[in-house]
């Protein structure tokens, strides 16, 4: 399963097409961003974007897992992690980082 209970944790195993990642707001007059994780039903082609007419809205019980940005200064910082995490598969040197 893409997105999985272990013990206290939940672990999200990337790679198959069966996650959907999703970007809103907690609410409409908000600036809290947030992003969603889903199982999808079925596996699709990885970046597979879905659009919708009207924004979707959902509540926590849909969503196996959020993360909820109130500054915009940790949204840059998850994407630096994601790129770190990218170089070191790229070059499997597990003390690659990005330079800054």
């Amino acid at each position: 399963m893409p997105i999985s209970d272990i013990n206290d944790s939940k672990q999200l195993t990337f790679g198959y097409g069966d996650i959907e990642v999703g970007t809103g707001l907690m609410r409409p007059e908000s600036r809290v961003g947030v992003v969603c994780f889903f199982n999808n039903t079925a596996p699709r082609p990885i970046g597979t974007k879905n659009t919708f007419k009207v924004p979707k809205v959902v509540s926590i019980e849909e969503t196996p897992v959020r993360m909820i940005f109130e500054k915009s200064e940790s949204v840059d910082v998850v994407i630096r992690a994601l790129q770190d995490a990218k170089l070191k598969m790229l070059s499997g040197d597990v003390t690659a980082e990005v330079k800054r």
